[in-house]
Parts: C-alpha cells; sequence; structure tokens
C-alpha cells in the first residue's frame, strides 16, 4: 500500500456479481490477457456495445474472479453516461477514490487538474483494480487512470473511445450472447422442459431478444413466475405489443409486458423508480415517495430485482438501480401516470429534509428549522457528511428535476446543500445547483431567495479564482437584496464585493464595504455576522500596512466570537491575523502566543485552509524578523498546503520563498 494513504483502508467496492450469468468464456480469457501487467502503465481495457448487452456484467465477473490480483483494492465507479443529472465528474470521482484509499479530506485539492495529479501520485505502484461503469466520453475517463503499472482499469461505454488509445488501452466489443448462451440463460430460469416443449417458439423468443441478456433477463423472470405458461403465450403477447420504435421494439415490448405482469403495489414502486430524480435509490427515499414503511418498501424492491428489472447497487446492496433501459421505459410510465407530480415532490421533500438534518450537525450556527421526519443514517457529524456523499447526486437531481414545477422545494434543497458544498468543495456542482436554485427563485418572485443563490455562486466562483466573474455576481446580488428589502442580503453581499476589493487592493472599497457589514448586521441583532464585519476591517488594515488599527478590530472580534461559543474557526482566524498584526509592531511574544493558538485551533478543527493561513502567517513573522530557516519551514508547508486546495494564496507564498533562494 503506498505510503501517501493514512489508514489501513483497502477499498472492495465491487457490486454483487451478476447472478445467472452465461456464456461469455472468449471474452473472459480475453480479459485475462488484456490485463496482464506491463513495465509502462496500467491496462486499460474498453469494453464496448450497445445497451443492455452485458458489458457491465463482464466486467463484474471478471472482475469478482480476479480481485485477488489486486491486493490494494477494487474500485468501482458509475460514470453516469445516461444519468438525468448528466454524466459524472471525473474529478467527484477521484476525490471519492482518493477517501476510499485511506486519503483525509484535507489533503485532497479542489481544482480538478491537481486532484488528479494526487490520485496519480497516490496510485503509483498499487495493485489496484478499477471498473468505470458507463463512460459518456475520453475525457471522463483520462483523469481517472492510475500511475501504476500493476492496475488494470475496465471501461464500459457504448462508444468506442478511439482516443483511448493514446494512453494504451485496448478494446474489447462485445456482442449479443450467442444462441447456446441465450438458451442457457433461458434453461436456467425456466428450466429445459418449457423451451423443449416448444422449440419453436423458444426459437422466437430468442429470435425476439436478440441475445441482449437485459431482455432474456425480463423475460425469463416473467415466464418464471408464471409456471404454468407455455413460451408461444410470452412470444405471442410480445408479437401482439409492438409498442415501440423499430431499433427499440423488443426491448421496450419486454419490459412493458413485465410492467404490465406487476401487481398494483409494485408497479407503483416501479413507477415511483421512474419519477424518481437520480438514477439510483435507497429504501428510506422510496418509501417517502410510496408513503409507506421502510420495511413494505424493502420488499417491492426486491420484488422488482426478482423481475429482473432492478438491480442491486453498491457492496451492501442496500441501494437500487435500474438498467438505463429500464429506467427509460419507467420513466415514460412514470411520466403518464397523475401520481407523477406527488411522487416527484415526496422525493424532494425527502431529500430537502435529509440535507437540512445533515446540515444542523455540520453547520449548526445556520438558522434552519429541523425536518419534521427522522434520518436514523444521520447520527454526528461523520454520518452527515456520509449521507451527503452518499446523495449527493440525487440531491443535484432533485434541484433540477423541481426547479420548474416546484421551485420552492428546488431553493430549499438547494440551501440544504450549503453546508456540502462548503466542506466538500464540488464546486461544478455547486455552480449548477446555484444557477438552477436562483432561477427557481426568480419564478417564485422571491428577490431575497434569488439574491442568496447568486451570492453563494458568486463566492464559488471567487474560490476559484474567478473574480472578474464573481464580482458582478455579487453586485447583482445586492441589487436583488436591496429590491426586496432583505438587509441580511445587503450585508451578505457587502461581504462578497468587500471580499473581492480586498484580493485586488483596493482597500478603500474593502474598507467600506466590511464596514457596511457589520453596521447592517449591527441594526440587525446578528452578533455573529456583525463580528465578521469587524474581522474583515481587521483583516484590510493589516494588507494595508495599519497593524495597530487592525490590532483594535481583531480583540474586539476575539472577544464577540469567544463570548458566542459557535464559530471557533473564524476566532482563531481573527488570532491568526492579530498575530500578524503584533508581529508588524515587533511584540514577537504576543505574535507567537496568538499565533500558536490559531495553529493548534486549526489542527484542532480540521482545518486544512486555517492551518495554512496560520503557517502563512507564522512564516511571514519569521522572515521579517530574519529566522530564514523557521520561515522556510512554515512558508514550503502553507505553499504546498494552499496548493492542494487549490487557493490563490500559494502564489504570493511561493514569491516570497523565490525570494529567500
Amino acid at each position: 500500500m503506498s505510503s501517501w494513504t493514512e489508514g489501513p483502508a483497502v477499498p472492495r467496492q465491487l457490486p454483487a456479481g451478476p447472478a445467472g450469468f452465461v456464456g461469455r468464456d472468449r471474452e473472459l480469457h480475453r480479459l485475462d490477457s488484456l490485463t496482464a501487467p506491463g513495465p509502462d502503465g496500467p491496462a486499460v481495457v474498453v469494453l464496448t456495445g450497445v445497451g443492455g448487452v452485458g458489458k457491465s456484467a463482464l466486467a463484474l465477473r471478471w472482475a469478482h474472479a480476479a480481485a485477488v490480483r489486486y491486493p490494494d483494492g477494487q474500485l468501482y465507479a458509475p460514470l453516469g453516461a445516461f444519468d438525468p443529472a448528466g454524466p459524472t465528474d471525473p474529478a467527484d470521482v477521484a476525490a471519492v477514490a482518493l477517501r476510499s484509499l485511506g486519503l483525509a479530506e484535507d489533503r485532497i485539492p479542489a481544482r480538478a487538474a491537481e486532484r488528479a495529479a494526487l490520485f496519480r501520485t497516490v496510485t503509483a505502484g498499487l495493485r489496484l483494480l478499477l471498473i468505470l461503469d458507463d463512460a459518456a466520453s475520453a475525457a471522463q475517463v483520462r483523469p481517472l487512470l492510475p500511475a501504476s503499472a500493476h492496475a488494470t482499469v475496465l471501461v464500459t461505454t457504448r462508444w468506442r473511445f478511439g482516443a483511448l488509445a493514446l494512453d494504451g488501452a485496448r478494446f474489447l466489443p462485445i456482442g449479443p450472447l450467442p444462441e447456446d448462451a441465450a438458451t442457457e440463460l433461458l434453461r436456467r430460469r425456466i428450466g429445459d422442459a418449457r423451451l423443449v416443449a416448444d422449440r419453436e417458439a423458444s426459437g422466437s423468443l430468442l429470435r425476439w431478444c436478440a441475445g441482449l441478456p437485459v431482455a432474456l433477463a425480463v423475460s425469463a423472470a416473467r415466464l418464471a413466475s408464471r409456471p404454468r405458461w407455455p413460451v408461444r403465450r410470452m412470444v405471442d403477447e410480445l408479437t401482439q405489443d409492438r409498442v415501440s420504435l423499430p431499433g427499440e421494439m423488443s426491448l421496450t415490448t419486454v419490459f412493458e409486458l413485465s410492467y404490465r405482469d406487476l401487481d398494483a403495489p409494485v408497479a407503483r414502486c416501479y413507477r415511483a423508480l421512474g419519477a424518481h430524480p437520480g438514477a439510483e435509490c435507497g429504501v428510506p427515499a422510496v418509501a417517502a415517495m410510496l408513503e409507506v414503511a421502510e420495511p413494505e418498501a424493502a420488499a417491492l424492491l426486491d420484488r422488482l430485482v426478482d423481475a429482473s428489472l432492478v438491480d442491486e447497487a453498491g457492496p451492501d446492496g442496500d441501494r437500487f438501480r435500474p438498467h438505463d433501459l429500464v429506467r427509460r421505459h419507467a420513466h415514460r410510465t412514470a411520466n403518464a401516470d397523475p401520481e407523477w407530480n406527488a411522487l416527484l415532490r415526496r422525493a424532494a421533500e425527502w431529500y430537502r429534509d435529509g440535507a437540512a438534518a445533515a446540515g444542523r450537525l455540520l453547520t449548526p450556527y445556520r438558522d434552519r428549522p429541523a425536518p419534521d421526519r427522522s434520518f436514523g443514517a444521520i447520527r454526528d457529524r461523520s454520518t452527515a457528511l456520509a449521507w451527503f456523499d452518499a446523495e449527493r447526486s440525487n440531491l443535484v437531481a432533485a434541484v433540477l428535476a423541481t426547479a420548474e414545477p416546484f421551485p420552492l422545494l428546488a431553493w430549499q434543497i438547494a440551501d440544504g446543500c450549503w453546508p456540502m458544498f462548503h466542506l466538500r468543495r464540488h464546486h461544478a456542482d455547486r455552480q449548477l445547483v446555484d444557477r438552477a436554485a436562483a432561477g427557481a427563485a426568480r419564478r417564485l418572485g422571491d428577490p431575497a431567495g434569488e439574491a442568496e443563490m447568486v451570492k453563494r455562486l458568486a463566492w464559488s466562483l471567487y474560490d476559484t479564482g474567478r473574480l472578474d466573474e464573481a464580482e458582478p455576481l455579487f453586485t447583482r446580488a445586492m441589487a436583488l437584496a436591496a429590491d426586496a428589502g432583505d438587509r441580511a442580503g445587503l450585508g451578505g453581499a457587502h461581504a462578497g464585493l468587500g471580499t473581492v476589493a480586498l484580493a485586488r487592493g483596493e482597500f478603500d472599497q474593502a474598507r467600506e464595504h466590511s464596514a457596511a457589514q457589520h453596521r447592517i448586521f449591527t441594526t440587525l441583532g446578528d452578533v455573529r455576522s456583525a463580528t465578521l464585519g469587524l474581522l474583515r476591517l481587521g483583516t484590510v488594515e493589516n494588507e494595508s500596512g495599519r497593524p495597530a488599527e487592525a490590532v483594535t478590530y481583531l480583540r474586539q472580534t476575539i472577544t464577540l466570537l469567544s463570548g458566542l461559543g459557535v464559530d471557533p474557526y473564524n476566532e482563531a482566524v481573527a488570532r491568526i491575523e492579530l498575530g500578524r498584526a503584533l508581529g508588524a509592531l515587533g511584540d514577537d511574544e504576543g505574535a507567537d502566543r496568538e499565533l500558536a493558538h490559531a495553529l493548534s485551533e486549526m489542527d484542532r478543527l480540521g482545518s486544512a485552509r486555517g492551518r495554512a493561513q496560520a503557517l502563512h502567517r507564522r512564516g511571514e513573522w519569521h522572515l521579517r524578523a530574519g529566522r530564514d530557516p523557521d520561515a522556510r519551514r512554515d512558508l514550503t508547508a502553507a505553499e504546498k498546503a494552499y496548493t492542494r486546495l487549490a487557493d490563490t494564496e500559494a502564489v504570493p507564498v511561493r514569491r516570497l520563498l523565490d525570494g529567500m533562494a
């Protein structure tokens, strides 16, 4: 195991192997040869073929058999080429993989390129298996290729990614099952007697299913549940129900007939999956959609698994995911159901409430009401983060799906996602959600709600170094808040504009905005937010070379925040700035005390950025005092931390180090 990992984490993420797998001996042997270790990098094999042909099943079958070859772990990532919310961002997949390999959250960079580079560093030399299932493009795959000649990557996709040949990829086309294997699949499910009783009908069924395992499995499950039916009856129904376009005729008809066979509660569960905003879900979400107890929802989902209409997903089999072709049929079926809106609304309400429950544990200082329902899986900070990690794609999909039909719900879900985005730094998802939620607020005629989401979008852009895009959005948020008479929104916009001005060295403007923030929140009685205005003023005075004025603001900040006891992070930030100011005034004892206190507190809080700030300012103080070895030690550590976080503060620290050379 690489020394980069911080614990004995050995991920075993493969979903359960496919039940009733038949044939594919040639392809399995071919995978054995294509994945033999080579000298120049990982073995990359791209399995290509039409939807429903069994690419994922083949990859999992081989992976389970070969798992012993990969003692450093087996990773599985669904890339979601056909997910409702769009393909998965490879940077997010890399973050999940790095966490699975034992890296602490604060070691994972925010920027995609740096995250991919760290993934290559961490995986160098590892005997690792990675399955990238349902890929949308070569660009999605490339950042996820390990830097190890002992690693193997299996990619499943409907397209041939010729560009991956430049990365040493080999291609394995997967065709329909041959007749003998398709026959064996049916035989295992319904027995030999029914097949040989009417060979002509059996041949017709095989031709109808066209060697596609998904069609064969659904057809076999339907016949297995009706042991008295002859195969001829199934063929007759298929022939009489040609309900789709020619290219999809057999599959759509198979799904439609299987759906019609479901009893009412199971059929309703199937429609619920079609209305569910994301591609994968757990039992609690389905129970909420159906308004039934979780054991009943689990039993209904098991019935759909038995009918081969839904697959168990995840290492523990506690989540459910229809094949994307089945999901399309379920979506069309649900869309024609009068209950569609109610199903979607109840799903969205469940995700809204889950985000609220998790958020209250992660950011208790936010004034948000507690949800009416309880979430047993959300018990503390750790489980709250785990819930957000598991449901992130569904939360994003829920915002996008409800932005027009249920704009208030969309806004509420987006609001609940703030702690997740704040802590996990999923900037691409955050910007997608914030834009959709701002549009939802606009449709509601809620300028205050729109201002809040525009402001959040601006902060995300600022955090990724896009100041020129962030500034006009902060200005727009200010105008919207003013129109709405939203004083808190106005204060928040001043905070954003003050931060942008400070980053540009426009100290007078930064001072004005920070003073306005303090004044507005003081009037509103919001002591914490008003105190953050004082903290910004102290920072402005430090940056503009007025440390004595900074000390006054910063001592006030520390006294007020310490009294509140709800924001230890910003109290530590204030101590960093106070140490910086005292050092500039020649009070070395005071500077050392405050910076050491802040560094210890940032370590306790687990804040990578806070630790980097403390090291940065202590390094500057050492440099000013002529303690070059101490300065180099702290500045080097700060530069590395800022770089991992994709923080623009890495640039001035690098300049200081270059000046010492």
